[in-house]
């Protein structure tokens, strides 16, 4: 589960308390709660809706599901209204309200009008909580700095528990401590053309990979793009305090890995000619346009004498087994770890709560290869702290979080430097990096002037 909570201008991921107190009192002191709502639907088990976890939490709640904002409405002072926007996605062929394939006609906006419903709220209470029910980011430049909005919460696509994950947040019975997967930029022209995309071929969309490695957090850094939140951010309703970072070498680095295993023995298979009825299309079978069966249309055409022809290009002569291969994932060196980093965690702030920690990496500045300023190698997340309780995280660095796919040698390459080290950066998200290690001195600071 991973919600945001934006107060105030910043955002909080879910199971983040922030201002839970006030929040709390507001829903509680007998002031009226109106939630406006845009609707949706999945087959679930059970479906626990929020409007439900909302009423049993607070005792005078009205509500309306509508795209439009309701008229004669009157707020009292004190009063709260929740607005739910969503933003979903065709899949493939299937067009989903106007959208085929992903959000080509509403872009990265709110559907049904989801950014006017939020306007006219604020407009009329003082107190406004945004949720977004989304399948990705959504542009919120519209109201996000509206005085009345005080909270944004990005619950994505919670399930069939959406409304006790959703009350347990709002009214502080958890304290958030989820992160964005992704960044919220000011504007689509923010992010690569490829986001722009929307020409199909064969009812595919062609996308020739143009911007490489240059998505998101990665593009936005390269280009010097600011965006609303970036990459990672998430609030919490306490604070937390990191110190005593170290950094441990356990593998020595080297420019390529070691020899791969050799490939085991060819598994070798029958060659009888299968009865034509196992290879025909089953009787009355239901075909899926576009899908591809293990049927054949002309199953007695099956011979098993003549030659086969290969195609064009084809060798049958065994080749040198690929470097970077060996195993599922390729070559099993690329999992030793390389680098082991430990900081420790402290609750700094007045309620329990989780944090979680990143480690970005920075390659030396002289490596050859065209990288991003950072990239995200590891992170996790702490168990409960209390308030003042303390954990060590442990992030290990691998030779593959290390390494660059070199296209001639068609193998995984460190950049390896004699006078630049990698830097890991430790932080919270890719725009508040608050500790730096460095691979050849194995020293560790704070302080140091971020890469972004």
């Amino acid at each position: 589960m991973v919600s945001i909570l934006v107060a105030r201008g910043l955002v909080i991921p879910v199971c983040l308390v922030w201002a839970g107190e006030v929040v709390s009192s507001l829903f509680t002191d007998g002031h009226t709660l109106k939630i406006l709502t845009l609707a949706g639907t999945a087959n679930y088990p059970y479906l626990d809706a929020p409007i439900d976890a909302l009423k049993r939490k607070a005792g005078n709640v009205t509500y309306y599901a509508t795209d439009s904002f309701p008229s004669g409405l009157t707020a009292a002072a004190g009063d709260v209204a929740i607005v739910f926007i969503n933003s979903d996605s065709g899949e493939n062929q299937d067009t989903v309200e106007g959208n085929n394939g992903d959000r080509s006609s509403s872009g990265l906006y709110a559907w049904h009008n989801g950014d006017a419903l939020v306007e006219a709220a604020a407009a009329l209470y003082s107190t406004v909580i945004v949720v977004v029910h989304t399948v990705g980011p959504i542009i919120v430049e519209n109201w996000i700095d509206l005085p009345s909005v005080k909270a944004l919460v990005f619950a994505h696509l919670p399930g069939q528990e959406a409304g006790d994950s959703l009350t347990d947040i709002l009214f502080g019975d958890y304290s958030p401590s989820g992160h964005l997967p992704y960044s919220i930029p000011h504007a689509e022209s923010d992010y690569p053309s490829s986001v722009s995309l929307v020409g199909f071929e064969f009812f595919q969309v062609q996308d020739t990979f143009s911007e490489g490695l240059y998505i998101d957090y990665r593009y936005l850094n390269k280009h010097s793009i600011a965006p609303r939140y970036a990459f990672g951010h998430g609030l919490s309703y306490t604070t937390f305090g990191r110190s005593s970072v170290t950094i441990t070498a356990v593998t020595a680095l080297s420019s390529t890995p070691p020899e791969r295993p050799a490939k085991g023995t060819t598994p070798t298979y029958s060659t009888a000619i299968p009865p034509a009825s196992e290879v025909a299309w089953p009787t009355g079978f239901d075909k899926i346009w576009r899908y591809l069966y293990p049927y054949l249309d002309d199953p007695e055409s099956i011979s098993s004498t003549g030659t086969f022809s290969y195609p064009t290009g084809y060798q049958t002569t065994p080749q040198p087994d690929p470097p970077a291969g060996g195993d599922h994932g390729g070559n099993p060196a690329l999992w030793d770890v390389m680098f082991t980093l430990s900081v420790n965690v402290t609750n700094t702030g007045s309620v329990a709560g989780k944090d979680v920690v990143m480690l970005f990496v920075q390659y030396p500045s002289d490596n050859p290869w065209d990288t991003p300023i950072i990239q995200l190698r590891a992170f996790e997340k702490t168990a409960t702290l209390g308030v003042g309780g303390s954990e060590v995280v442990t992030l290990n660095i691998t030779r593959k979080d290390v390494s660059i796919w070199d296209v001639v040698s068609q193998n995984w390459i460190i950049p390896v430097s004699s006078s630049e080290p990698f830097l890991f950066w430790i932080g919270d998200s890719s725009a508040n990096l608050t500790l730096a290690c460095e691979s050849l001195s194995k020293t560790c600071s704070d302080g140091r002037p971020s890469p972004v």
